[in-house]
């Protein structure tokens, strides 16, 4: 799913009921490519060495840079709007597929608790290899879970391969939930999760500039 910004929702806040920091770290060496934030309402993902977060509120997707303090936002409707009309142009085209392009992600019913947390196998498949990813669906707010369960059964399951594209941690947390632990060939990544009474994250930062 191409991300497409669209004008929408300016800066959104809410409070936290329970809120936990979910550290993907290296199970070998202790890198860190990772940190997730979640409560209730929202979720904040930001990747390390990276200045651009994503924040997910009750009804918008907001793309932060916090080297230059600006957001862009999409709101869920919009997103649903544009899987839609995605799926409709590739029911009219050719299924053929180039070899070596896309993926292919497999949602299967093995179940594993990673963390005091249950999550379910993705597979990410595609000629370059396999990679293992457990996901949450339960961390996920109510909000994205049901945008994720919506998208899914709008957009064609090798979506990804037809598109020629390869899904990162963004795109697995809106259609899957949030990844608890991950593996690419010989790295494996496992998420250290810890409460936090902090919220300040649930918000985009008030003097944030809003891009179109």
């Amino acid at each position: 799913m191409a991300i497409v910004v669209f004008p929408s929702f300016g800066a959104a806040s809410v409070v936290a009921k329970q809120s936990r920091v979910i550290y993907l770290i290296s199970t070998d060496g202790g890198a860190k490519i990772a940190t997730i934030h979640v409560n209730d309402d929202s979720i904040l993902c930001e990747f390390s060495g990276n200045s651009e977060g994503a924040l997910f509120t009750g009804d918008a997707l907001f793309t932060i840079n916090n080297q230059d303090k600006t957001y862009r936002v999409q709101s869920y409707s919009d997103l649903r709007a544009a899987a839609q009309n995605k799926a409709r142009e590739l029911a009219q085209q050719s299924k053929t597929v180039e070899s070596g392009q896309g993926v292919i992600l497999e949602l299967t019913d093995e179940i594993n608790t990673i963390s005091g947390v249950k999550a379910r196998r993705l597979k990410k498949i595609s000629n370059q290899g396999a990679a293992d990813f457990w996901v949450s669906s339960e961390l996920s707010p109510p909000a994205v879970r049901a945008l994720g369960e919506q998208l899914r059964t709008v957009l064609p399951k090798d979506y990804w391969s037809r598109m020629h594209s390869n899904p990162g941690i963004i795109e697995i947390i809106i259609l899957y939930g949030i990844p608890l632990s991950l593996s690419d060939g010989p790295t494996v990544y496992q998420a250290q999760i810890k409460d936090s009474d902090s919220d300040a994250w649930s918000k985009v930062p008030a003097e944030y500039k809003r891009l179109q």
